[in-house]
Protein backbone atom coordinates (compact mmCIF):
# COMPACT_ATOMS: atom_id res chain seq x y z
CA UNK A 1 0.00 0.00 0.00
CA UNK A 2 1.28 3.54 -1.44
CA UNK A 3 0.70 5.92 1.83
CA UNK A 4 1.54 9.89 1.46
CA UNK A 5 4.47 11.32 3.56
CA UNK A 6 3.51 14.24 3.91
CA UNK A 7 6.96 15.23 5.65
CA UNK A 8 8.97 13.75 3.24
CA UNK A 9 10.84 16.11 1.29
CA UNK A 10 11.92 14.32 -1.68
CA UNK A 11 8.58 13.87 -3.66
CA UNK A 12 9.33 9.90 -5.20
CA UNK A 13 9.86 8.85 -1.37
CA UNK A 14 6.57 10.62 -0.49
CA UNK A 15 5.07 7.77 -2.81
CA UNK A 16 6.78 4.96 -2.13
CA UNK A 17 5.83 2.18 0.26
CA UNK A 18 7.76 1.29 3.44
CA UNK A 19 9.13 -2.09 2.26
CA UNK A 20 10.59 -0.04 -0.94
CA UNK A 21 11.81 2.49 0.79
CA UNK A 22 13.59 0.06 3.54
CA UNK A 23 15.00 -1.89 0.60
CA UNK A 24 16.55 0.91 -1.16
CA UNK A 25 17.74 2.15 1.80
CA UNK A 26 19.68 -0.77 2.61
CA UNK A 27 20.78 -1.26 -1.15
CA UNK A 28 22.28 1.92 -0.28
CA UNK A 29 24.00 1.06 2.91
CA UNK A 30 25.37 -1.94 1.76
CA UNK A 31 27.09 -0.70 -1.10
CA UNK A 32 28.65 1.86 0.85
CA UNK A 33 29.78 -0.57 3.11
CA UNK A 34 30.98 -2.59 0.49
CA UNK A 35 33.67 -0.19 -0.61
CA UNK A 36 34.97 1.48 2.79
CA UNK A 37 37.66 -0.40 2.54
CA UNK A 38 38.76 0.01 -1.39
CA UNK A 39 40.81 2.50 -2.79
CA UNK A 40 40.31 5.93 -4.36
CA UNK A 41 40.00 4.94 -7.80
CA UNK A 42 37.83 2.33 -7.48
CA UNK A 43 35.51 4.21 -5.61
CA UNK A 44 35.46 6.98 -8.27
CA UNK A 45 34.81 4.23 -10.87
CA UNK A 46 31.46 3.85 -8.81
CA UNK A 47 30.76 7.22 -8.16
CA UNK A 48 30.82 7.70 -12.03
CA UNK A 49 28.20 4.37 -12.77
CA UNK A 50 25.86 6.04 -10.64
CA UNK A 51 26.13 9.36 -12.34
CA UNK A 52 24.92 7.22 -15.25
CA UNK A 53 22.52 4.95 -13.75
CA UNK A 54 18.80 6.11 -14.60
CA UNK A 55 16.35 7.54 -12.10
CA UNK A 56 12.60 7.30 -11.86
CA UNK A 57 12.39 11.13 -13.00
CA UNK A 58 14.30 9.81 -16.39
CA UNK A 59 12.14 7.16 -16.53
CA UNK A 60 8.33 9.22 -16.32
CA UNK A 61 10.54 12.05 -18.30
CA UNK A 62 11.10 9.15 -21.01
CA UNK A 63 8.14 8.07 -20.80
CA UNK A 64 5.81 10.78 -21.24
CA UNK A 65 7.82 12.59 -24.12
CA UNK A 66 7.44 8.48 -26.36
CA UNK A 67 3.51 8.93 -25.30
CA UNK A 68 3.45 12.63 -25.57
CA UNK A 69 5.13 12.49 -28.95
CA UNK A 70 3.20 9.58 -30.29
CA UNK A 71 -0.02 10.54 -29.36
CA UNK A 72 0.22 14.03 -30.96
CA UNK A 73 1.73 12.34 -34.40
CA UNK A 74 -1.82 10.22 -34.39
CA UNK A 75 -3.63 13.69 -33.85
CA UNK A 76 -1.72 15.47 -36.67
CA UNK A 77 -1.96 12.41 -39.13
CA UNK A 78 -5.15 10.10 -37.82
CA UNK A 79 -7.65 11.64 -35.70
CA UNK A 80 -7.22 14.69 -33.44
CA UNK A 81 -8.77 13.01 -30.50
CA UNK A 82 -5.49 11.44 -29.91
CA UNK A 83 -4.68 15.07 -28.84
CA UNK A 84 -6.43 14.21 -25.83
CA UNK A 85 -4.10 11.23 -24.70
CA UNK A 86 -1.34 13.72 -25.02
CA UNK A 87 -3.05 16.41 -22.88
CA UNK A 88 -3.46 13.45 -20.40
CA UNK A 89 0.33 12.37 -20.28
CA UNK A 90 1.46 15.89 -20.14
CA UNK A 91 -0.89 16.27 -17.09
CA UNK A 92 0.69 13.01 -15.28
CA UNK A 93 3.93 14.72 -15.63
CA UNK A 94 2.88 17.76 -14.37
CA UNK A 95 0.96 16.35 -11.09
CA UNK A 96 4.62 14.66 -10.98
CA UNK A 97 6.97 18.08 -11.10
CA UNK A 98 3.75 19.58 -8.52
CA UNK A 99 3.39 16.71 -6.52
CA UNK A 100 5.61 13.72 -6.97
CA UNK A 101 2.99 11.42 -7.69
CA UNK A 102 2.77 9.62 -11.43
CA UNK A 103 0.67 6.51 -12.37
CA UNK A 104 3.55 4.37 -13.58
CA UNK A 105 5.85 5.72 -10.30
CA UNK A 106 4.29 2.55 -8.19
CA UNK A 107 5.64 -0.55 -11.00
CA UNK A 108 8.99 1.94 -11.37
CA UNK A 109 9.97 1.46 -7.60
CA UNK A 110 8.67 -2.46 -7.13
CA UNK A 111 11.33 -2.46 -9.91
CA UNK A 112 13.97 -1.02 -7.58
CA UNK A 113 14.19 1.99 -9.77
CA UNK A 114 15.52 4.83 -7.11
CA UNK A 115 15.08 9.12 -7.63
CA UNK A 116 18.17 11.23 -8.20
CA UNK A 117 18.03 11.95 -4.61
CA UNK A 118 18.70 8.62 -3.67
CA UNK A 119 21.37 8.14 -5.73
CA UNK A 120 22.79 11.38 -5.12
CA UNK A 121 23.09 10.13 -1.19
CA UNK A 122 24.56 6.93 -2.45
CA UNK A 123 27.33 9.04 -4.09
CA UNK A 124 28.02 12.22 -1.95
CA UNK A 125 28.29 8.84 1.23
CA UNK A 126 31.13 7.41 -1.14
CA UNK A 127 32.39 11.29 -1.84
CA UNK A 128 32.49 11.15 1.85
CA UNK A 129 34.60 7.83 2.38
CA UNK A 130 37.12 8.80 0.12
CA UNK A 131 37.67 11.80 1.62
CA UNK A 132 36.49 14.22 -0.08
CA UNK A 133 34.80 16.31 2.99
CA UNK A 134 37.99 15.96 5.38
CA UNK A 135 38.84 19.90 3.90
CA UNK A 136 35.80 21.30 5.79
CA UNK A 137 37.11 23.00 9.01
CA UNK A 138 34.81 22.28 12.20
CA UNK A 139 32.00 24.36 13.10
CA UNK A 140 32.87 25.98 16.26
CA UNK A 141 36.55 26.54 15.57
CA UNK A 142 36.20 28.51 12.09
CA UNK A 143 34.94 32.14 11.22
CA UNK A 144 31.89 32.28 8.97
CA UNK A 145 33.79 32.97 5.67
CA UNK A 146 36.19 29.69 6.84
CA UNK A 147 32.97 27.60 6.79
CA UNK A 148 31.43 28.96 3.45
CA UNK A 149 34.72 27.99 1.78
CA UNK A 150 35.48 24.60 3.12
CA UNK A 151 32.44 23.90 2.27
CA UNK A 152 32.10 24.78 -1.39
CA UNK A 153 35.56 23.84 -1.19
CA UNK A 154 33.91 20.21 -0.09
CA UNK A 155 31.61 19.80 -3.26
CA UNK A 156 34.26 21.43 -5.78
CA UNK A 157 33.05 24.85 -5.74
CA UNK A 158 35.43 27.55 -6.62
CA UNK A 159 34.37 30.68 -3.97
CA UNK A 160 35.26 33.90 -4.77
CA UNK A 161 37.69 35.94 -2.93
CA UNK A 162 36.41 39.02 -1.10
Amino acid sequence: MILRRKNEPDPVRRYSTSGQLRRIDSGIESSVRSYADKPAHVIDARIRELRCEWSVERYLQLNAAAVGLTTAALAVTRDRRWGWLTCTALGFFLLHAIDGFDPPLPLLRQRGIRSRAEIDREIYALKALRGDFDDVKPLEDSSEGEKIESALRAVNVQAETR
